[in-house]
This record gives structure tokens, C-alpha cells and sequence, in this order.
């Protein structure tokens, strides 16, 4: 028998049977845990709060033959005020598609769990937009995941910044006016190359204390995402609805 105690945030969480379910838990130590938790449907369960989506609290996983299944779970924090507001509720589940996606067992992931509990704490306290929280959230997870792009300057000239530049989703490359290629990509100004730099290159204090108005903060997110998809190259569902609410 296993036993492994660590933080962690319910990203997922699947009813079994009458009374049971089956959640997975992102750890900073052990990446995702995927465990049964007994019971934990009833309504006088200790474990009722600390298993729902987006739960954050101190879990103990005990693993006999193939299967984790949870001994234990004291609750912390539990997000209730995101399930007033459809869009905030909306997004957060994005944000734990996003990790699903990009985390695995046995992974180490203090970084991206703490992305995402900042991003669900200021969601929670409304203390950025809902558009800014995602798109920071996304192109600093893709640079955590082991895609970030290439910023320093122009890929063929090496040109830092000029008055306009292009982004390429595709190869994640930034280009002058001039040497620009063909095909699709994103024109960009000083601003939106600014603010992605900081949120790859910043230390993790400071990746949401910047502003941008409101044009560039939408092309700012319109890269973020089309970036994103591009890298994984699936669909989200969840992004799907949030798109559908946000319309």
C-alpha cells in the first residue's frame, strides 16, 4: 500500500454509482492524482465539500493494487462565489481543462498549480477582467508547458521592437513589417509585444500587474488563444461555452 499526502486543487470530478466519485487532483508534488473517494455524494459526508470542483485543501491518497482512492481531504478554500457568476464559473472550468491537458501523473507542478489558484483567486475577487485572467493564464501556461514563444526580437532581422510587428501562431515567432512572411498571422503593436514578454519572462509575483487599454488587450487574448490552439491542436469544450457566454 501507497499513502502520499500533499496540497491540491479538484480540477475534475466524475460521479460514480449513488454515492461515489471519481476526482482528479492537481498536486504541485505528484502532478495529477486520480482517485475514488467513497461516499463522498453524502450529503453528510466530511468529504462532500473538499471533493467538488475546484476545492482546494490538503488530501491523503492511500493506492492499493492500481487505483488511489482518498483517505482524507481537509478543505481550505472552495471558490463558492465563482458559482454565482456563469462566465467566472465558465472560465475557471477552462482553466481546469487547461490543466488536464497540459499535466500528467507524476509530474511536478507547483507552478502551474499556483497559476491557476492565483487566476481563480482573482476571479473569485474580481480584481481583473475575466478576458485579461485567461489570456495571462494561457501564454504563461504554454511557456511553463514547454512552449514559449520566441519573443527576443524580428526572427529574421533581430529587429527588438519596431512601430508594427507580426506574431505567427504557428511558430510562435515575432517579425518586423519588413521581413513578415506570408500567410496567417497576427499585427501587433508595441504594447501587445510588451505585455507578452512580461507575462512569459516576469517573475511569477508580478505576471498580472500590468494594463493594457482595451484594444490591444483584445488582441492580446485573440493571440493568446489562437497560440494555445494551435500548440495543442485540440478543442475545449469548456472554452466553447465560455465563448457562448461571453457572445
Amino acid at each position: 500500500m501507497i499513502k502520499i499526502s500533499a496540497p491540491g486543487l479538484v480540477i475534475r470530478e466524475q460521479s460514480i454509482g449513488e454515492s461515489d466519485k471519481l476526482i482528479t487532483v492537481l498536486t504541485a508534488k505528484y502532478g495529477l492524482v486520480r482517485a475514488f473517494s467513497r461516499g463522498a455524494k453524502k450529503t453528510k459526508s466530511k468529504k462532500l465539500a473538499a471533493t467538488s470542483l475546484l476545492a482546494y485543501g490538503e488530501f491523503t491518497f492511500v493506492k492499493t493494487k492500481d487505483a488511489f482512492s482518498v483517505e482524507d481531504a481537509l478543505v481550505k478554500e472552495v471558490f463558492f462565489e465563482l458559482r454565482e457568476d456563469v462566465e467566472k464559473m465558465a472560465l475557471a472550468q477552462y482553466f481546469c481543462e487547461l490543466a488536464n491537458e497540459f499535466c500528467e501523473e507524476d509530474f511536478e507542478a507547483e507552478e502551474i498549480l499556483r497559476l491557476l489558484l492565483n487566476g481563480i483567486w482573482l476571479l473569485k475577487n474580481d480584481k481583473k477582467t475575466t478576458d485579461f485572467i485567461k489570456a495571462v493564464i494561457e501564454m504563461r501556461l504554454m511557456s511553463l508547458s514547454g512552449y514559449m514563444p520566441d519573443l527576443v526580437g524580428c526572427e529574421q532581422c533581430g529587429a527588438y521592437e519596431t512601430e508594427k510587428m507580426f506574431f505567427v501562431p504557428e511558430s510562435g515567432k515575432i517579425y518586423c513589417e519588413e521581413c513578415a512572411p506570408s500567410g496567417f498571422n497576427y499585427r501587433v503593436n508595441a504594447s501587445v509585444i510588451q505585455a507578452m514578454r512580461y507575462v512569459t519572462l516576469s517573475d511569477f509575483e508580478k505576471i498580472f500587474s500590468f494594463v493594457l487599454n482595451e484594444e490591444s488587450q483584445k488582441l492580446f487574448g485573440k493571440i493568446t488563444e489562437a497560440y494555445l490552439l494551435q500548440k495543442t491542436q485540440r478543442k475545449f469544450n469548456t472554452l466553447d461555452f465560455y465563448r457562448v457566454i461571453k457572445s
